[in-house]
């Protein structure tokens, strides 16, 4: 399994940027990973995890916006190679992530060092992700937690983390229906039932809504007022319905 790590530099106009990328990539050359310069935030996405390259502590407060960012949307391991540990920035780091996990690497520990902590972390997930199976109801279609995808007929429709769980939810309850707090609770962790929640949990659902139209064996129902309904669709009752009455006949 190859995996993809991220090289952010905070600095554009930093004259290590380019040795630094060249060291990383010595360290990891005996490795099954590839090694792409972040520029844009849609990157993060395919990234298994990203490099934090700071020089000055001025560079924190743009290495913290980045952060923020991911903050809820990706899960990712994040090296932060600094120049030495300040001690705001060690008291801050494990706040600015809610499902990644942050280490400060000082420069004069080594690359080297850097490539062994990436080589041991993704070792790791990758022993984790082999471990979890697909989530079955029909060998025709499945979840696929280690891909964050829903598979129709062999058809891979991909999905953000938190899409995810919201179809997770949608495909165990499968012809019931699913309410807003319910699917609420699933990406926040709670609900307090205000209309913004119905509102969040409605744009999610529009943009499954879109993926789905890759395939034509599910749709999502809106219950009105209530929530939703991962139902199959109109043309795939009228096939159940036609095998029905051959099997009758």
């Amino acid at each position: 399994m190859e995996n993809t790590i991220g090289l952010l530099h905070i600095r554009d106009d930093s004259e290590q940027n380019d040795h630094i990328e060249l060291l990383i990539k010595r360290a990891l050359i005996e490795q099954q990973y590839s090694l792409i310069e972040i520029t844009e935030k849609e990157q993060i996405g395919a990234l298994d995890g990203l490099v934090l390259q700071l020089e000055k502590s001025s560079d924190y407060v743009k290495a913290f916006q980045w952060l923020i960012d991911l903050k809820e949307e990706h899960s990712l391991f994040i090296w932060i190679l600094s120049e030495g540990k300040d001690s705001e920035l060690t008291k801050l780091y494990p706040h600015l992530s809610k499902n990644s996990v942050i280490e400060i690497i000082e420069s004069d520990q080594g690359v080297e060092e850097l490539g062994i902590k990436i080589k041991n972390a993704l070792n790791y997930k990758n022993h984790l992700l082999n471990r979890i199976e697909p989530k079955k109801i029909s060998d025709h279609h499945y979840l696929d937690p280690a891909k964050l995808s829903l598979v129709v007929h062999d058809k891979i429709i991909a999905l953000t983390r938190k899409e995810f769980k919201i179809i997770e939810l949608l495909y165990e309850n499968l012809e019931n229906v699913v309410t807003y707090e319910q699917i609420n609770e699933a990406i926040y962790g709670n609900s307090t039932g205000e209309s913004l929640e119905k509102y969040r949990v409605a744009n999610f659902i529009f943009h499954i809504r879109n993926k789905l139209k890759e395939q034509s064996y599910f749709e999502i129902e809106i219950i009105r007022t209530k929530g939703y309904l991962l139902t199959y669709s109109k043309n795939e009752r009228f096939l159940f319905e036609n095998r029905g009455e051959k099997v009758l006949q």
